[in-house]
């Protein structure tokens, strides 16, 4: 039995994705209606050693059913609903790729966390992007709290100071210990009782309104600016130890300061 149909319909189900031996499979079995591996491995011209593999491989794509007995036959499954359950079957793939993709960006992440890289020594930028998300940026913000001699400053969310008391109350009770003058402006009715309390131990928290990112400045020499990111979805963060960036900031605070 010839497969007339290859030479004009093989190359669509190639460009699609199918590998040779499926095409000429799924093609062989839309001609001969429901039938064995064998008989499909002589009409295909597909070796007996490979042909259950590939009949297997179309059943996980979506294009071919299989009835169990001995032998097994193998059944077309209509073209239409065939594209459909392969386009799914790639999708999903897909999804599964790009969330391994992520998992394994974040395992990257978490083993470079602390490891020192010229990226993070090199004090002649005084810019640099982190997408590393909320944890990495709290824990640099907790660094940056360990160097202040003389201020800091933040403008901040509800949320945000939450994790900053839960995560960084002693390092920041220690700075104040130390004469670090620590000055807040957040949405106090964003805020739980039991942080603003702990906040008040070593910082003087003022109410602020429609607050919707994050500015943090140290002493006069940083700042971090951190956000969620719209196409990320996750919290995105910019520090920088420019002069003229941190005076403007700097400027911005203490108006904002004043008339909260």
């Amino acid at each position: 039995m010839g497969i007339s149909l290859a030479d004009d319909f093989e190359i669509y189900l190639h460009e699609i994705g199918l590998s040779e031996y499926e095409s000429r499979a799924y093609l062989g079995v839309l001609q001969s209606g429901t039938t064995t591996a064998k008989e499909i491995s002589e009409a295909a011209d597909i070796p007996q050693s490979r042909v259950y593999d590939v009949l297997e491989s179309l059943e996980s794509k979506g294009f071919v059913t299989v009835q169990p007995g001995r032998p097994k036959k193998f059944g077309p499954i209509e073209p239409e609903l065939a594209i459909t359950q392969y386009v799914q079957y790639k999708r999903s793939n897909l999804e599964a790729e790009i969330e391994r993709s992520r998992n394994i960006g974040n395992e990257f992440l978490d083993a470079l966390d602390g490891q020192q890289f010229q990226y993070r020594q090199n004090d002649e930028i005084d810019v640099f992007w982190s997408y590393k998300g909320k944890n990495y940026i709290l824990k640099q913000f907790g660094q940056y709290c360990q160097s202040a001699t003389d201020e800091i400053q933040m403008i901040t969310k509800g949320d945000s100071l939450g994790r900053v008391v839960c995560k960084h109350k002693e390092i920041l009770r220690d700075r104040a210990k130390h004469g670090v003058d620590i000055r807040i402006i957040v949405p106090k009715d964003e805020v739980r009782d039991v942080v603003l309390d702990a906040a008040d131990d070593w910082a003087t928290v003022q109410n602020g309104n429609a607050i919707e990112g994050r500015i943090y400045l140290f002493d006069s020499q940083r700042i971090l600016v951190t956000w969620l990111s719209d196409q990320e979805d996750r919290f995105v963060a910019m520090a920088t130890q420019s002069s003229q960036l941190q005076s403007t900031f700097g400027q911005l605070f203490e108006l904002a300061w004043q008339t909260t």
